[in-house]
């Protein structure tokens, strides 16, 4: 698959996936994870929509210039990517990080937005978010991407799903490792969480604007996605029930129906 050299100076590695002629949906991927953890969305999506996955800035395939990085920086990388692939407007989904990027690039280039898909996100770092994306630096100061990568998956699933699934968790988690940011990478990505404030913004958003999360979300709890709804002019939230922060994982038929369901009730 190819890589990309675009105008934010960078070289970004990416996928499509499907035919469809129409507007393609774009996965935006968090902190550390590189876009084959969009795969269970991409093959449900691609029966409908063409997609497209890439590797963020500091990331996978992509290219991990050291930082630091902001949620602006790597917005404009977004769309400088949507630029070189002559995409002039698509369907946007983020997670985590990448609803953060998602969520500012459509506040920047309205344009290139038709629909938002924003999941597990946040509009401010304070409070709680601000505790746990200092503890993610930490983790990575004390015991680098190894102890990075297993401590913050602890906060990924609910300790049931983890427990029921071990095998599973941890061929994720050993998959996430071999496509990990460098340290400079994941370093600068952290800084992106850090500082990212969006909550003056969130009224400029005009598209149509979906905001899920899970109930037992452990590192970005649903107070947060309720900030994100109520700054955005229109925009429905759902609460999975016992869903987790990837729960798009976790339950990928049920993340998938819902969100295939409210895109297509969209467009109509």
């Amino acid at each position: 698959m190819p890589k990309i050299q675009v105008s934010t100076g960078i070289s970004i590695y990416y996928e499509w996936h499907g035919d469809d002629d129409g507007i393609p949906v774009v996965f935006i991927r968090g902190t550390g994870a590189d876009s084959s953890r969009w795969m269970p969305q991409v093959n449900e999506y691609k029966e409908k929509y063409k997609t497209l996955i890439f590797d963020n800035r500091g990331v996978g395939k992509s290219e991990s210039p050291k930082g630091p990085y902001s949620v602006k920086m790597m917005a404009d990388d977004t769309v400088a990517l949507l630029d070189s692939l002559k995409i002039s407007s698509c369907h946007l989904s983020g997670l985590s990080l990448g609803a953060a990027i998602a969520a500012k690039v459509a506040i920047d280039f309205p344009e290139k937005v038709k629909t938002l898909q924003l999941h597990a996100g946040w509009a401010k770092t304070h409070g709680y978010a601000k505790m746990y994306f200092s503890m993610m630096a930490r983790w990575l100061e004390v015991g680098g991407l190894d102890l990075y990568y297993d401590a913050a998956f602890l906060y990924l699933f609910p300790p049931d799903f983890i427990t029921n699934n071990y095998e599973k968790v941890m061929s994720a988690l050993d998959n996430m490792k071999k496509n990990s940011s460098p340290i400079e990478g994941m370093q600068g990505q952290i800084e992106a969480n850090m500082t990212h404030d969006i909550s003056e913004e969130l009224k400029k958003i005009r598209a149509p604007t979906l905001v899920t999360v899970g109930e037992i979300d452990m590192c970005l709890p649903p107070s947060y996605s309720r900030e994100l709804t109520d700054g955005i002019n229109g925009a429905e939230l759902i609460i999975f029930p016992k869903g987790s922060h990837l729960f798009g994982i976790q339950d990928p038929q049920t993340f998938n129906e819902t969100t295939l369901e409210w895109l297509e009730r969209i467009e109509k």
